[in-house]
């Protein structure tokens, strides 16, 4: 072998392993990071370094250069701030009713002489917040009539009847039901602001000695709904249209046992919106409209507007 093929020969295998030397230490630090991993604290934090070959890699050895960055970096200054005072118990405490209760003694005799005690000014314990769990009771409307002690008196003598009226009072909300204002705003209360089904509702007044049936309180919200509620849906649905724009989404579903419809018959639920483009956000939702309905029509109309 000639001399210059030997000095080439040399110098590649020096290179050869200047970079075998470079990889060996790379996976020495490597192994030694994932060893850190499995057995080190897991809270020490390792620095990132970006190395031109595999990316972002992590390194065990730049706790010098992160303390000596750590001196060099400019000092900044947080403003202070104020942490919000907490709450006592006697801020809200204030502002609900106070029942005091008052533990005295009956003519209080001194054990040592025997004399009458005096008694000091009374003094505070401790407070208790008391829950009052809710009651039931029948209000009960009775009616009373009057008669007239001039007409009517001598039958004989007159052709009209006695004169007899009734106090005016009010009338049930819902004509042939025991339902009261005050139980049916609680009913809705609990199964559209709290999430209460209605039939967990069903055992709750049950519980209570109230045999009150989920398929009548079905029925109460249904009738609510659409005695109270539905003018107010029709106001909103006349807005909506009246805009500039709607937006409309559909949703395909089978209803079982829906009078009049079989169950393989496709119903849409249906909700429309104008956007957060308007004074006031308008939401309604809808079911079981036909693509061909007017209602449905009209809205798809008054989208397609200029």
């Amino acid at each position: 072998m000639s001399e210059p093929n030997m000095t080439s020969e040399i110098v590649s295998l020096r290179n050869e392993n200047a970079v075998l030397k470079e990889e060996l230490a790379l996976a020495n630090q490597q192994l030694a990071w994932f060893r850190k991993q499995i057995f080190g604290r897991k809270t020490e934090q390792t620095s990132v370094v970006m190395e031109k070959e595999f990316g972002v890699q992590l390194s065990m050895f730049g706790n010098n250069e992160e303390k000596s960055a750590a001196k060099s970096a400019e000092t900044i200054t947080v403003p202070e701030h104020k942490r919000k005072k907490k709450r006592t118990h006697d801020e809200w405490m204030n502002n609900l009713p106070v029942k005091e209760e008052h533990h005295k003694i009956d003519n209080p005799v001194c054990e040592i002489c025997g004399a009458e005690m005096e008694e000091l000014t009374p003094e505070k314990a401790y407070d208790e917040l008391i829950f009052t769990p809710p009651k039931y009771h029948i209000r009960r409307h009775i009616v009373h009539k009057y008669k007239c002690p001039e007409c009517g008196e001598k039958p004989e003598e007159r052709d009209e009847p006695c004169h007899i009226i009734r106090a005016p009072y009010p009338h049930a909300m819902i004509p042939g039901s025991y339902c009261s204002p005050e139980l049916l705003a609680h009913i809705i209360y609990e199964k559209y602001a709290k999430s209460v089904p209605l039939h967990r509702q069903e055992k709750d007044f049950n519980s209570k000695n109230i045999p009150l049936l989920k398929a009548t309180m079905s029925n109460w919200v249904g009738t609510a709904a659409e005695k109270w509620c539905l003018p107010i849906v029709e106001k909103m649905h006349e807005t909506l249209i009246a805009g500039q724009m709607i937006h409309a989404d559909e949703t395909t579903v089978q209803v079982l046992h829906e009078e009049g419809r079989k169950p393989t018959t496709t119903s849409r639920m249906w909700v429309y919106c104008n956007g957060k483009m308007n004074d006031r956000s308008i939401i309604i939702f809808d079911y079981g409209y036909p693509l061909n309905t007017p209602q449905v029509r009209l809205l798809h109309q008054s989208s397609q507007k200029p």
